[in-house]
């Protein structure tokens, strides 16, 4: 189970770069109004990353949570990570709703602001779990 913590460790920083390439794609469909294919397929990534990160996170979680005999004590800040992450996942995956806008700017706009909620989302998650300390260090 290291293998997957590791890997889900990991994966974070590909959800990393797709949050960041989304957000770019999307302010530079905002400023040019032009959307292709490509932002189709960034979007989809973001989703397929993000929900890939849910199933390793919730097996993990399971783990963690045989391990400590399923006390709540053990498990909270666990739980709050993973509910945290759900709701990311949930706006993961109403993104292509977003994309569907008749307007170029329009679709770009709420595309990008999910995006941005998205990362948000994931940062806070990562506070959560690692702690503000984690990120101080940079």
């Amino acid at each position: 189970m290291d293998f997957l913590t590791e890997l889900h460790g990991s994966i974070r920083w590909l959800v990393a770069l797709a949050l960041v390439g989304g957000i770019a794609l999307a302010f530079i469909a905002l400023v040019q109004q032009r959307w292709s294919r490509l932002h189709a397929g960034v979007l989809r990534s973001i989703a397929i990353l993000l929900t890939l990160q849910l199933l390793l996170g919730a097996v993990l979680l399971i783990r963690l949570g045989i391990d400590a005999e399923w006390s709540f004590a053990a498990l909270r800040i666990p739980i709050e990570h993973a509910v945290t992450m759900l709701i990311a996942v949930g706006l993961a995956h109403m993104l292509p709703r977003m994309a569907q806008a008749q307007a170029i700017r329009a679709r770009a706009a709420r595309v990008l602001l999910v995006l941005l909620a998205i990362l948000m989302l994931v940062v806070v998650g990562v506070i959560r779990i690692r702690g503000v300390e984690y990120w101080l260090r940079f």
